[in-house]
């Protein structure tokens, strides 16, 4: 009886660890299938990453050795080597100008989108939902347009005998045309309005997230409507306003459309003078200096506001 018990015992150990074989088979099956999968994103990014390293990782190496060659009548000297592309960038007064010209004008798009920007954010912000998603599809729009069809709208507008010349003649406001075209100013124009909506986004959707009551308890404490921007509203969204800010100063350096049909010759800005050393003056090595510089001048923006939003938020 007792060798019948230890029988039976070793029986149903042996189905037991028979049973657990299926178990520890599928695990390491589904292991191998889970690491499969793993490689699976990185194959399907493959395609994107050969078009990446070969259309836009490999033309801007060549381009950034380009410009340390110097450049000849027949061609570019690519057994020598020199920094007097840079140095003609950054001494000659004329492309002095345009890199200061470049700047400003994307400082000044910046600084108006700051100004306008929690006015109108605000004002979004406090209608109802049907309401806002119509108004934020209105600064939307603009964007369905190609950027070159704009910048000719604007010529429409801006132009000495445009709807706006026009309607202040008219009135007998102005004597004459107002100079709105081919000037700083009718790029900075074109350029905000265009920006504008990079700034506005990121800034509603954050004034969305902010808890009303904290704005209810700023006012119950005697807060003013300015103190609370000021002290509330500004700093909870400062986040927000720096990623706007970021994307409109690097979209406005380094825009080509808008600033050569608005600004024409008499206010190139560095991406037309790009253009033009490249293609019509034949320099390619200046050309991809005026490039590079043009590519490091869009990060300085991005290092500054980034440094400000965290000292600010420390």
């Amino acid at each position: 009886m007792r060798f019948q018990g230890s029988k039976s015992r070793f029986r149903s150990e042996k189905r037991l660890c028979c049973s657990d074989l299926p178990t520890e088979r599928s695990a390491q099956t589904s292991t191998q299938i889970r690491r499969r999968i793993d490689w699976l994103p990185a194959l399907l990014l493959l395609p994107l990453l050969i078009l990446f390293i070969g259309w836009y990782i490999a033309p801007l190496l060549s381009t950034f050795v380009n410009s340390f060659h110097p450049f000849r009548l027949n061609g570019i000297r690519y057994s020598e080597w020199t920094l007097s592309n840079y140095t003609e960038l950054l001494t000659d007064g004329y492309y002095r100008g345009i890199i200061l010209r470049t700047f400003l004008i994307a400082v000044a798009v910046a600084l108006a989108s700051v100004i306008a920007v929690y006015p109108v954010a605000i004002f979004i912000e406090r209608q109802v939902l049907t309401v806002q998603t119509y108004l934020i599809l209105i600064y939307l729009t603009p964007w369905l347009v190609n950027v070159t069809v704009k910048a000719f709208g604007w010529t429409l507008l801006l132009g000495p005998g445009g709807i706006i010349n026009h309607s202040l003649l008219s009135l007998g406001l102005i004597a004459h045309p107002l100079k709105l075209m081919f000037n700083e100013l009718g790029i900075f124009i074109g350029l905000f309005h265009a920006q504008f909506v990079f700034v506005l986004l990121p800034v509603w959707a954050a004034l969305r997230g902010i808890d009303s009551n904290i704005i209810y308890a700023a006012s119950n404490l005697g807060a003013g409507p300015l103190t609370i921007l000021w002290r509330v509203t500004i700093p909870l969204t400062l986040p927000a306003l720096t990623a706007g800010l970021i994307i409109s100063m690097t979209m406005s350096l380094s825009a080509f459309a808008t600033p050569a049909l608005l600004g024409g010759g008499r206010a190139r800005v560095l991406s037309y003078l790009s253009y033009h050393i490249n293609l019509v003056q034949l320099n390619w090595p200046l050309g991809a200096a005026a490039g590079v510089f043009l590519l490091a001048l869009t990060f300085l923006p991005i290092l500054i506001l980034r440094a400000l939003g965290r000292s600010r938020i420390t």
